[in-house]
């Protein structure tokens, strides 16, 4: 393993460090090594994985507690610190405390609600000792165990047990292997060690771990997915605790690359737009901090293509990054210039291909306007082409897709992936093993950072070392980030402070509540639509609405958050069975909390969540109570992004994407047999709705029982 670090001292028997993080230091020398394991620690000294006892010691007789192998792991296989933190108590709106959670370690879960218990420290008697962070790091990577909640890191361990461990970290923690049958196989572990519950010695350690880790080589990636522009610190629905921060992320991934030369910093997609600090400037502000925290190559999300195509294409102009997606073409089959479908990276002799795949329905998703010049090709048929090609090109494929639902189907359909990121589902939790592929998931908003350690010998990927690290506020941070974040948010500041109305109450907002049931933030979208275009009815698909509202002052900038996509306000005239129709494509993907949900004005309707997509309305009636009547005409107020048949709304698509007129950018119009276009407006749907707010003076917007839900269902996931 060609790899020199020392960040700690961690083999002392006096135990004198006081703090896990120190700055490099230079091989240790040591006077004691002789005999059988002399190569060994030597080795591991030069690779400054071993330090001795700060006197030129290493006492190679002495037994290996469980502290000095914690620091032995995390030395070895380059891991990033994770920091543990206790969650504040948290006070009811009654006065009264909330029940202390318990230690949750990370999940393959699609909400951050257990947030506070993941941060709770893994080893808990470690807190305020020098091996506080190195515990906490190997137990939340699972190459140790707690025992009895415990870190006890002055108990010793078995050689077994040691031997174990380095396997786990080999191969990978999630695996369910035989992990030393597997290690004996593959020559990593010494033949002249018997491995069994004799209490193991430093010296006999340092032979497990020398002879484990020689050959390998470890290829680092960190990795982010969907930060949807989320570039600041913010405290998550149902939890107590501030995360996020590209400041932190960037040192975590200076971190690594202090740790091992050879890290790739990667992104799932989805990370130019959605917020006002990233909106405000068309993606740059994300392009920039992006640039200065290092990374080497996103893939094109969905949400990448939400703003103008040009736009992306000048910020792909901007990115010191490779900006990939092999599918995405212009309709003339020619490949824009700006992105790439791979690149090859060398490390240590080793070609790195990654390669980008963007969801070949993302049409559907985003504003067609946007994407009206562009084409997706099918997913599995370029992504079979593109990795086999990169395959013959590589030692090491990496995948970086952005495939939403579809993530952890691509090792079943494409051959030669080592490791897969995925994004477009927000999904936090531990990797998966499917096929002969690693998929990870690095969580959303800005949450987290993944790091995933490739272990190759021989060109070949043997396993992984991984570990999912929330960006609490105990991570620090790099100034050179915070500046251009600052820079970027006074020009925001002084656009978005304006105040326009003030709110009786918080309004609340999840995916959940504004994508599988009526939400007092979709009313009050929906009826600022419905006032502006004195239509009859309003319909706003529950995916546009992506933040809620506090008590007190509303600003630009709350309307901003709440509606941060460019559409506009289009009018339609409509058949009640046009109405119908749209209600059932909206409640179609319930209870996934997909974005076609729709919030309504003017009209109220149930559905039946146990019957089949297609046959779930029950009844719909006007506001009030007249029945919807089939075949009468209705004028409709909804966005463009819906009138262009987004979200599935393929009823309401009379702006016809696929055809445009050449003029001016404008899209031909199409009539429907129970569609007309009445007109589309030039407004932005979130002036509207600041308008409407300066007009009432004070909002308090309510559940009124339009939207009634027959055997309503449950689930876990979430999708943007």
């Amino acid at each position: 393993m060609r790899l020199f670090r020392a960040r700690i001292l961690p083999l002392t028997l006096a135990l004198a460090v006081t703090a896990p993080l120190a700055a490099p230091a230079a091989a240790a020398e040591l006077s004691d090594v002789s005999g059988l394991y002399a190569e060994s620690i030597q080795t591991l000294a030069q690779r400054g994985i071993i330090q001795g006892d700060g006197t030129g010691y290493y006492h190679p007789e002495e037994p290996l507690t469980r502290a000095a192998a914690a620091s032995l792991l995390y030395e070895a296989f380059c891991l990033v610190p994770v920091f543990s933190m206790e969650a504040p108590a948290v006070t009811n709106e009654d006065g009264s405390q909330s029940e202390p959670v318990s230690k949750e370690f990370y999940s393959t879960a699609t909400t951050v609600a257990t947030l506070d218990a993941v941060l709770i420290p893994a080893a808990p008697d470690a807190v305020g000792t020098w091996a506080e962070t190195i515990a906490n790091t190997v137990l939340e990577a699972r190459l140790m165990e707690p025992i009895d909640g415990a870190f006890q890191g002055d108990l010793t361990m078995s050689r077994s047990q040691f031997a174990l461990a380095v396997m786990k970290a080999v191969y990978g923690a999630d695996k369910e292997i035989d992990f030393l049958a597997q290690g004996q196989e593959d020559g990593l572990l010494p033949e002249e060690l018997t491995l069994d519950d004799t209490v193991i010695t430093r010296g006999e350690a340092a032979l497990v771990l020398d002879t484990a880790t020689k050959d390998l080589t470890i290829i680092t990636t960190m990795s982010t997915s969907d930060i949807h522009g989320h570039m600041t610190p913010y405290t998550p629905s149902g939890s107590a605790i501030e995360v996020g921060g590209s400041a932190r992320a960037a040192w975590l991934f200076q971190e690594a690359e202090r740790c091992n030369p050879n890290t790739f910093i990667l992104d799932g997609g989805d990370s130019p737009y959605n917020t006002d600090l990233a909106n405000i400037s068309l993606g740059k502000s994300s392009v920039d901090v992006m640039n200065a925290q290092g990374y080497d190559a996103t893939v094109l999300g969905n949400h990448d293509f939400d703003y103008a195509f040009d736009n992306l294409l000048s910020l792909a102009d901007r990115a010191e990054y490779a900006m990939l997606s092999a599918n995405t073409y212009w309709k003339d089959g020619t490949y824009p210039e700006q992105f790439e479908p791979y690149i090859i990276k060398e490390v240590d002799g080793l070609k790195v291909a990654i390669v980008g795949l963007t969801d070949d329905g993302s049409k559907a998703t985003t504003h067609f306007s946007n994407t009206q010049d562009i084409e997706f090709h099918d997913q599995w048929e370029v992504g079979q082409e593109v990795v086999a090609q990169a395959d013959a090109e590589a030692d090491v494929v990496i995948l970086l897709a952005h495939l939403h639902g579809a993530n952890n189907d691509v090792p079943t359909k494409i051959d030669g992936i080592d490791m897969e990121i995925g994004g477009g589902n927000d999904t936090f939790g531990r990797p998966l093993n499917i096929e002969d592929t690693v998929v990870v998931n690095p969580g959303g908003v800005g949450t987290c950072v993944n790091q995933t350690n490739l272990n190759v010998k021989d060109g070949e990927v043997l396993g992984y070392t991984f570990n999912q690290i929330i960006l609490s506020s105990d991570v620090p941070e790099v100034e050179a980030v915070n500046d251009i974040i600052e820079d970027y948010q006074a020009e925001l500041d002084a656009q978005m402070d304006e105040v326009i109305g003030q709110c009786a109450s918080d309004i609340a907002w999840s995916s959940p509540l504004v994508r599988t049931q009526e939400s007092p933030l979709g009313n009050l979208a929906a009826d600022a639509l419905r006032d502006y275009c004195d239509a009859d009815i309003a319909i706003q698909n529950g995916g546009g609405i992506r933040a809620g509202l506090t008590a007190g002052d509303v600003t630009v900038g709350d309307i901003f958050a709440m509606l941060p996509f460019d559409n506009k306000v289009t009018l339609v005239e409509v058949t009640g069975q046009t109405v119908w129709d749209a209600l059932e494509n909206g409640v179609s993907g319930y209870p996934e909390t997909y974005g076609q949900f729709p919030q309504v004005s003017g009209i109220k309707y149930t559905f039946d969540g146990s019957k089949p997509a297609g046959e779930r309305i029950v009844s719909v009636t006007l506001a009030d109570g007249t029945p919807l009547d089939m075949d009468g005409w209705y004028t409709l107020a909804c966005n463009d992004f819906m009138c262009g048949g987004g979200d599935g709304y393929t009823m309401f698509n009379v702006l016809n994407p696929e055809n445009s007129d050449g003029h001016n950018g404008e899209t031909a119009v199409q009539e429907l047999p129970g569609c007309k276009l009445v007109y589309r407006t030039n407004d932005y749907y979130r002036t509207v709705v600041s308008e409407y707010i300066k007009e009432q003076g004070s909002i308090a917007p309510v559940l009124e029982g339009r939207i009634t839900i027959l055997n309503p269902q449950s689930s876990d996931n979430a999708l943007n």
